[in-house]
Order: C-alpha cells, then sequence, then structure tokens
C-alpha cells in the first residue's frame, strides 16, 4: 500500500523535529479512515489526497477489511499484533445510519455512549481505559487532562499494539556500550547489539545502507536504513532502498532503543494539506467536523524483540465550521526506521532515532 509508505515519509517530514520520533501510520490512517465514512465528497478527496486513500470512497473501506484482516493473519505464538477501533458518541445523539454500518462491518466498531457535555472527565477516562487495555498500559493515557472539549460529540479511537520476536535474536552477550554519532557530531556510547553473521536482505551503498529483520513467521519485519541526509528519504527513495534489499551474509551492529512521542496531529497535516479543524462530515451528523485529533506511540527493541503501541482519537464536533564474507553494517548514527506487514508493505509504525540514549518523544 504505497500510498501509506508515502504518507509516513511526508508526515515525518511535515513534523519539522530533529528529536527522536515514532508514529503508527497505520493508525492514524484508520481513524481518518473512519471519519472518511462520513465525510462529503470534497472532504474525502482531501483525505484521500493526504493518505493515498483509494479515490473512490466504495473502495476504501472494504480495501482497509481486507488489510485488518490479513495484519491479523500475522498473530501467531512469538508475534501478537492487535488493531482496535471505537466509536465513541454523545448521549442522545443520532449518527449516520451508513456511518455506523460501516464502521461496524469493515472496522469491527461499535458505538460506545459517553457524556462528553456533562461528564467530560468520565468519557476522558472511558476512552483511556479502552485504548490501555487494547495497548496492554503502554499507551495510558492518550487523552491528557483538557484534550476533550465539551463541544464534542464523536470520538474515533484506533489503537495498535505489537510484540514480535526476532526470527534471529542478538545473542545477549554481544551487547556492550559502543559509539553512536549525533546529528551534530558528538559520539556518546550506548548500549548497542551485535549480530557477528546472519543472512538478512540488505543494500549497503556510500550514501545509504539499509537492511530488513524479519520477525518470526515472515509476515512482518523491521527495515533500518541509515543515510547521510535522512531528510533526502522521501517517498519514491524508499521505495527504491526497499526493492534493492537482496540476502547476504550480514554482521550487524545496532543500538537498543525505547523511545515515545506524543503529537498533536492538527499541524503536520495541517501542512500536508488537510486543516484541523474542518472538514465536512455530514454522514457522521449534521454539520460535523473534525475539531482536534491527538496521537501517541512508542517503542522498544531489544535483543529478543519489539514491542510497540499507538493510539489516535478524533474528535469531532458540530458546529458552523549467503557464506560468503559478511558485509558490516553498522548503525552508529541516526536512522530511520519501519515496521511494516510484509505482504502489503503497510508501515505499522515509522519513526527515527537520533539519539538512543533519550526516551522523550517530541
Amino acid at each position: 500500500m504505497e500510498g501509506l509508505r508515502d504518507f509516513a515519509v511526508a508526515f515525518t517530514r511535515a513534523s519539522r523535529t530533529n528529536a527522536n520520533f515514532v508514529f503508527s501510520p497505520l493508525s492514524i490512517a484508520a481513524a481518518f479512515a473512519m471519519a472518511a465514512a462520513g465525510a462529503s465528497p470534497a472532504t474525502y478527496a482531501e483525505l484521500a489526497r493526504v493518505f493515498g486513500f483509494a479515490a473512490d470512497p466504495a473502495e476504501l473501506h472494504p480495501a482497509a477489511a481486507a488489510l485488518l484482516r490479513s495484519i491479523d493473519a500475522a498473530n501467531g505464538d512469538d508475534v501478537t499484533v492487535q488493531v482496535a477501533d471505537a466509536i465513541w458518541g454523545q448521549t442522545g445523539l443520532t449518527l449516520g445510519p451508513a456511518f455506523v454500518s460501516t464502521l461496524a462491518t469493515d472496522y469491527g466498531a461499535s458505538v460506545q455512549t459517553v457524556d462528553f457535555a456533562g461528564d467530560i472527565e468520565g468519557a476522558r477516562q472511558a476512552i483511556n481505559a479502552w485504548v490501555a487495555k487494547i495497548t496492554r498500559g503502554r499507551i495510558d493515557p492518550l487523552l491528557v487532562p483538557g484534550a476533550l472539549d465539551p463541544a464534542t460529540e464523536v470520538a474515533l479511537v484506533n489503537a495498535i499494539y505489537l510484540h514480535a520476536r526476532w526470527r534471529t535474536p542478538f545473542p545477549e552477550g554481544q551487547t556492550r556500550d559502543r559509539p553512536f554519532t549525533l546529528l551534530d557530531g558528538t559520539v556518546v556510547e550506548v548500549p548497542t547489539m551485535h549480530q557477528p553473521a546472519a543472512r538478512f536482505a540488505a543494500v549497503a551503498g556510500p550514501d545509504v545502507t539499509a537492511l530488513k529483520l524479519p520477525y518470526v513467521g515472515n509476515q512482518l519485519a523491521m527495515v533500518v536504513i541509515v543515510a547521510d541526509d535522512l531528510a533526502a528519504i522521501d517517498g519514491p527513495r524508499l521505495t527504491d532502498v526497499l526493492g534493492r534489499l537482496a540476502p547476504q551474509q550480514v554482521a550487524l551492529t545496532i543500538p537498543k532503543w525505547d523511545i515515545a512521542s506524543t503529537l498533536d496531529l492538527s499541524g503536520p497535516l495541517g501542512a500536508l494539506g488537510f486543516p484541523i479543524p474542518g472538514g465536512d462530515f455530514a454522514g457522521i451528523a449534521p454539520g460535523a467536523f473534525i475539531g482536534a485529533a491527538v496521537h501517541a506511540a512508542n517503542i522498544t527493541v531489544d535483543e529478543t524483540s519489539t514491542e510497540a503501541a499507538a493510539a489516535t482519537a478524533v474528535m469531532v464536533g458540530r458546529a458552523a465550521f549467503d557464506p560468503t564474507e559478511p558485509t558490516p553494517i553498522v548503525v552508529d548514527r541516526p536512522f530511520l526506521f519501519v515496521v511494516q506487514h510484509e505482504s502489503t508493505g503497510v508501515p505499522l509504525f515509522y519513526g527515527r532515532v537520533t539519539d538512543p540514549r533519550n526516551p522523550a518523544g517530541s
């Protein structure tokens, strides 16, 4: 699903940060795809341009359902991946029947009633509890006090949790502090894993080095990209790099990392062409528009596995508005990472590590 990969790269650029950064393109796109089920044609066209959705809205939701089924098939003894969606509606509000039907059929999202107007704290706690349950407590809270407006009438929420073991674990005895060069040229010592010799799909070039680290079952993988200029990695270049990955014997050195980000989506999505507040979502309810959208994500990478979680809330209101010598790959400077669904290429998580010591996001 190349459009969503392009969105991941564009969103990272629009966020304009050099700090550690992680988000789930899938989670954000799923929340806005739910909103798209109630969008006017003009608003849907805006969403399609930003997220790479199908031009015909009739194609989007069945495709999303098929994608979610495909991702669910990755689950196994050593891989847990759960994507869940929910609708939180104001008590007494009648939602568009076609909107509710589409979300139930294609996203498995049921309507849960809260009182945004009379008990905003109760609504916030109910949404946060649901998100914390899906993400095994890794996103808690998604909505901080003040994140909801009493004028909110609908919240569309997506949550995703991932825990996957490496197909080829890193020997723990090989982990030790090694140098990592920060963006400003400073060299620091960070806990760094080492795989002396293993077969991975990789490409090692003068300006871009990349490799794919598969998880057990081979349905999910992480791609790590090191480049002289990370900002130059746009959608087409990322696609080109991924297309050039080829199996080879690799000696890999890469840091452990544990990073998190909390994002107000209005800034980067506005820069990409979808202003918030805004939009016409009369299919959700008469006069509906998106008033705010927030996202949180985190990821922990160590010798045995990757654990990650993300959640997105879109708030809707109503108003007038081989055995050869191993190729050495040393990840010792800022890098990008993508955790992707292998058969579709959909990025579940995407991010950048500029300082493995720092768990704080932007």
